[in-house]
């Protein structure tokens, strides 16, 4: 299997637009689409970023193997998802990213009935 099969698999596995990915990921549209139609190859650098934002393998993203679990994660796709969302930020809104997820958090606990 090939690459862009690989990603177009992976996308509609965890239910991620292309666009989603590329802003995640801070690449651009036009070269994930390379990607996932062929037409470009990632570098190695990227293969590994794709392969820690699905949390799979650089084998799997390759198509050199069938097993998507790199491991056991504790985490679901939603989570994941936050977790790249969060590693794309620029280092100064971080704290943000963090106190808003609390607030969140906050109102559900203490939201009376």
């Amino acid at each position: 299997m090939d690459i862009g099969s690989q990603l177009r698999s992976l996308l509609e596995q965890d239910g991620i637009t292309q666009k989603q990915l590329a802003e995640d990921l801070n690449i651009s549209t036009t070269t994930l689409n390379g990607y996932v139609k062929n037409r470009r190859q990632p570098d190695a650098n990227t293969v590994i970023r794709l392969a820690s934002y699905f949390n799979t393998t650089t084998d799997y993203i390759y198509g050199l193997t069938t097993l998507r679990d790199s491991s056991t994660s504790p985490y679901n796709a939603d989570e994941r998802h936050l977790v790249n969302i969060y590693r794309a930020m620029p280092e100064d809104k971080k704290p943000l990213y963090i106190e808003t997820g609390r607030t969140f958090s906050n109102f559900e606990k203490n939201k009376k009935f």
